[in-house]
């Protein structure tokens, strides 16, 4: 679970004319990732089967017809499986048949948008020439007059004028532009041509049209007879859909299980008399792989890894939905360790923390199980299993802190009605607790014991990445590496650690939380001679932080210096960029609190509106609410969600995970339409 699955490097050796027996059953069994070959003096790539052009077409046309159909394989659950004979004995049948109630339906629909966008065209020429009342035949064909029709954006009849005073210009408003028809004698045209295209001047092309009028009712009829034509042809189309779905996704499934056999030459070594292709294979498949290939008269062999093999990342059911948020980062390589599993506990952890309301979450969880119904596909299912997670996460905290759309518990200053719609049901809720949640986070103590626990979590959780880290360092590069790379910085964030619990403890965080001594009653160190001055600020913790903090500089120049030399020294002051991370996990408090007092006021106004006594106008206290809550609790599905991530991405991942690996693909697909 913590490192990605054992992979082994194999080579497949057999007789060149066993390849395409060989690719068959490769892509059946799904198991080889197949690497790029090179080649060499006996041994060249392959070309791919004489038939893949042909299937390559029928291909892109099934492809094309399914796209047009919107037809999604995910949403569609088969109600049978076809067999290969059965595709490949009425493939040909098949094809011409789609060709004619789809290709050809998808084509006529094509020739009829473009002829109604046509039509439009026109309608667009002839609607601004009829609000201008100057027939069709009377704008255009002078042979001592330049005619000019078009949009402008200003009137140029006082540009015009300064030109000459033999001119007409006839203008209307039309779509908030300008129509004009200028007539002028020739020998003035350039001249106005000029002016127009100053005006910002476009040319409408005047058609021969006796009366626009019947000319825009004939467009408009036609246009109207076009669409209904259209409707009914893509009505016969849906008729197919429904029909042939299943068959039409089946011979797709099929026609690209042939590709991938018929391209698998090109991925692979041939001679004049054998082949070969190279690969991972995951390890606890390679003996059943290797008999399953001996019986094929195929030999295979375990190869000398040279090179980085391929990620196939193993978690559990429940674990895997997270890897979408690891890979979003990057893909961990061969010998990394995979941290899903760590951000699949945190993530949501964290993201309850903040948004940490029984009604807000439950809303979280309602939504992403509906959404789960209606998005399909892989990487929307594994998102919003990470939303119904995250919401079950903020009803568990929400129950904790006493919140359900905010705060209805205030002790000693609000009453639960005058504060929460249903603030005096929810009340009932803590009786078990003395009518108190299990813990306020609004309150002053709980503030301060909530900030206490994050500043904690932040540094147990950089502890942990730079302990990870160690491990990897220690694993690609060895014990000294590792010690001088991380456990460096593991000392230095100790150190940083000491020095901010020596602060809580002057401040008298510890007293007040009731885990340590009031310092105040406690004996000064004993402490000679120039340190006798300081000794009423230091506490055993900053003395702790002392000799860490010594170590890992010492630890950290002996890495650093041989590397950069002094400027390694300068990078110091990174240590200082640990102390900012581990205050970053503040945020589990402020983004939570704001989420809190906003909900809190959204109440507190909609409730004065809607109280009898007050301002008595409940339908806007219900608007306010409504209004008040949906934005709030979209402000807290992305804050927290944002957030969350960015402690596991910058505060986190950064001490131990690199990525940079590939993820296993095998040769082959998993058929979902086609019986094995």
């Amino acid at each position: 679970m913590l490192k990605p699955e054992r992979m082994v490097k194999i080579s497949v050796v057999g007789p060149k004319e066993k390849l395409a027996e060989t690719a068959d059953l490769l892509h059946r069994l799904n198991l080889v990732h197949i690497e790029e070959p090179e080649e060499s003096e006996y041994f060249r790539i392959g070309e791919p089967h004489p038939e893949a052009s042909v299937v390559s077409r029928a291909l892109v046309q099934m492809r094309s017809f399914i796209s047009h159909l919107k037809l999604d394989p995910t949403k569609i659950v088969p109600r049978r499986k076809f067999r290969e004979s059965e595709i490949e004995a009425q493939l040909k049948e098949k094809l011409d048949e789609y060709q004619q109630l789809i290709g050809e339906r998808i084509e006529y629909l094509r020739s009829v948008d473009e002829k109604i966008a046509s039509l439009e065209e026109q309608l667009n020429q002839i609607e601004p020439l009829k609000r201008l009342g100057i027939p069709a035949k009377l704008l255009k064909g002078y042979k001592t007059l330049s005619v000019f029709v078009g949009f402008v954006k200003e009137d140029p009849t006082e540009k015009f004028a300064q030109v000459t005073s033999d001119f007409e210009v006839f203008s209307t408003e039309y779509e908030k532009e300008l129509v004009v028809a200028v007539f002028v004698k020739a020998e003035y045209g350039d001249e106005f041509l000029r002016i127009l295209q100053e005006c910002g001047y476009r040319e409408i092309q005047v058609p021969d049209v006796e009366d626009f009028e019947a000319k825009i009712s004939e467009i408009q009829k036609e246009i109207e007879s076009l669409k209904a034509r259209k409707e009914q042809v893509e009505k016969e189309i849906e008729e197919v859909k429904v029909k042939e779905a299943e068959t039409l996704l089946a011979i797709e499934e099929y026609l690209s299980s042939q590709m991938d056999k018929y391209e698998l030459p090109l991925r692979t070594l041939v001679s004049k008399y054998s082949f070969v292709l190279v690969g991972y294979i995951p390890a606890k498949s390679f003996n059943e792989f290797k008999a399953k290939m001996d019986s094929n008269g195929v030999a295979v062999e375990v190869l000398d890894e040279e090179g980085e093999p391929p990620t196939k990342l193993s978690n559990p059911v429940g674990v895997r939905n997270f890897e979408l948020l690891t890979t979003t980062f990057g893909i961990p390589r061969y010998k990394e360790i995979d941290p899903t599993v760590f951000i699949a506990i945190f993530f949501p952890i964290f993201f309850g923390m903040m948004l940490g309301d029984i009604g807000y979450g439950l809303l979280v969880t309602v939504l992403s199980l509906y959404l789960k119904r209606v998005f399909k596909t892989e990487g929307w299912q594994r998102m919003l299993n990470i939303g119904v997670y995250a919401g079950v996460m903020s009803i568990v905290f929400g129950f904790i802190y006493g919140e359900c759309f905010g705060p209805f518990i205030v002790p000693g200053e609000y009453e639960p009605y005058q504060i929460h719609f249903i603030g005096s049901q929810l009340e009932h809720l803590y009786e078990f607790h003395h009518g108190h949640p299990i813990f306020d986070r609004v309150e002053e103590m709980g503030v301060k014991i909530l900030l206490f626990a994050t500043i904690l979590i932040g540094i147990a959780k950089i502890l942990f990445g730079f302990a990870l880290g160690f491990y990897n360092v220690y694993v690609e590069h060895g014990f000294k590496e590792a010690v001088l790379e991380k456990l460096s910085w593991i000392l230095g964030v100790l150190g940083l650690a000491m020095i901010i619990f020596g602060f809580a403890y002057n401040v008298g965080v510890f007293y007040q939380l009731g885990v340590g001594p009031d310092p105040g009653n406690v004996p000064p160190l004993p402490l000679p001679g120039l340190m006798e001055g300081w000794q009423a600020g230091l506490n055993m913790y900053y003395i702790a932080a002392l000799p860490l903090l010594v170590i890992w500089f010492i630890l950290f120049v002996m890495g650093e210096v041989p590397k950069m030399g002094a400027m390694g020294v300068i990078l110091a002051v990174e240590l200082l960029t640990w102390f900012g991370q581990i205050m970053s996990y503040a945020r589990l408090l402020a983004i939570g609190l704001s989420s809190v007092y906003i909900a809190f006021v959204i109440n507190f106004i909609g409730m004065k509106i809607i109280d009898p006594v007050g301002i008595s106008i409940p339908i806007l206290g219900a608007i306010i609410l409504i209004i008040g809550h949906v934005g709030n609790l979209i402000l807290g599905i992305l804050d927290p969600g944002l957030q969350s991530l960015r402690l596991h991405y910058v505060e986190f991942f950064t001490k131990f995970f690199e990525g940079g690996g590939r993820l296993y693909e095998p040769f082959g697909r998993i058929k979902r339409f086609i019986e094995e």
